[in-house]
């Protein structure tokens, strides 16, 4: 049996690798447009390498979800501990989001549209993933709205209105666009904030009333 070949220093290994690989041509062609070979060879790999690091094809798709959504969830919960107010936490939800789907826009983007190629045990645990996610935003909106922070009729279906809005991101954001992402994070922010109708004591919350980390500060192990 030939020796399994190894990743040189700055060399890519070949789990990222055949992850990188399967990301791009998933978002070129579609999950059912991308042959399990096509991804052996455009990763300059095997079948056997692919099948030893990740199973079958349905299972690297679910390995790519959970990466692009883990460190989400994470900085989710991180940021619900960092900020008492519902107007900071609304904010920050939504440019580490844009952030996200904007810096790792192949990701984001497989991950928000292929899970319609899963079934079963697979597809129940990324939507748990996605459940639990979305119900950090909602909890977000509903305690904004009790504590008359946001004036909000229907916090789900704002909830949804607003991940709509920012997941979009990702199908046109361009690093070469006008304008640079942490700038994009921001409008959004204002956006998200004018659509719940945030409210203080002199009148509408603006992103430059708050005190914010920047948009990409929870998700630094992502890109690390």
């Amino acid at each position: 049996m030939p020796r399994r070949r190894t990743a040189t220093a700055g060399e890519t290994s070949t789990p990222d690798r055949i992850r990188a690989t399967a990301i791009r041509l998933f978002a070129e062609r579609g999950f059912h447009g991308t042959g399990i070979r096509d991804i052996a060879t455009a990763a300059d790999t095997t079948l056997s390498s692919l099948y030893h690091h990740f199973g079958s094809k349905d299972d690297l798709l679910v390995d790519i979800m959970i990466a692009g959504m883990a460190p989400l969830m994470t900085a989710g919960e991180q940021i619900r501990a960092a900020y008492e107010g519902s107007a900071e936490r609304l904010a920050m939800l939504v440019e580490q989001h844009v952030w996200a789907h904007g810096s790792d826009r192949l990701t984001t983007l497989v991950g928000d549209t292929e899970v319609r190629a899963l079934t079963g045990e697979r597809r129940e645990r990324i939507l748990a993933m996605r459940d639990g996610y979305e119900a950090l935003w909602r909890g977000t909106v509903e305690e904004g709205a009790a504590q008359g922070v946001f004036d909000v009729e229907q916090p789900k279906i704002t909830t949804l209105a607003l991940l709509e809005m920012c997941t979009g991101v990702s199908h046109w954001y361009r690093p070469t666009g006008d304008v640079p992402l942490a700038t994009l994070c921001g409008l959004y922010a204002d956006s998200a904030l004018a659509v719940v109708r945030a409210t203080g004591h002199h009148g509408p919350i603006r992103r430059a009333d708050l005190r914010l980390a920047g948009p990409e500060h929870f998700l630094r192990e992502r890109h690390g």
